[in-house]
């Protein structure tokens, strides 16, 4: 009888190791997926913001966007990207302009390889559309 009752209880061990091991990784799963959505969130927000801010005519106009867009790369960046949006802040601090390029190459390829998309070739398309009066014809 103690025979049995020792196996029930290594049993019973042994299941209950087993379910806290499995919840713990899958716990650590989640928190690793949600980490990774909410910086994936966070950088393709900043490429958006820096991609509508590219060739601004009146960037006094996104100032808040390209604000956020350039704390959020340093706060979530890769260290190239910390460093291109350090050069980016810097530039436009001291010259009134900066070049934004380099950081949405550098955004838009890590972020396909984040989301498994293949390489995309070449530069980037800007579109600007005049926007004129809207009561003429």
């Amino acid at each position: 009888m103690t025979d049995q009752l020792l196996s029930i209880i290594i049993s019973a061990a042994v299941a209950f190791v087993v379910a806290f091991v499995t919840h713990r990784l899958a716990s650590v799963r989640d928190v690793s997926k949600q980490q990774r959505e909410q910086r994936i969130s966070y950088l393709v927000s900043a490429f958006r913001s820096l991609a509508k801010a590219n060739n601004h005519p009146r960037l006094y106009e996104v100032a808040d966007e390209v604000e956020e867009a350039i704390a959020d790369i340093q706060l979530l960046g890769t260290p190239a990207q910390i460093a291109l949006a350090k050069k980016v802040a810097t530039d436009l601090g001291t010259t009134q302009q900066a070049d934004l390029d380099d950081l949405l190459f550098s955004l838009r390829d890590s972020l396909r390889r984040e989301l498994g998309e293949q390489p995309a070739e070449g530069g980037i398309v800007w579109l600007r559309i005049a926007r004129g009066n809207k009561n003429a014809r």
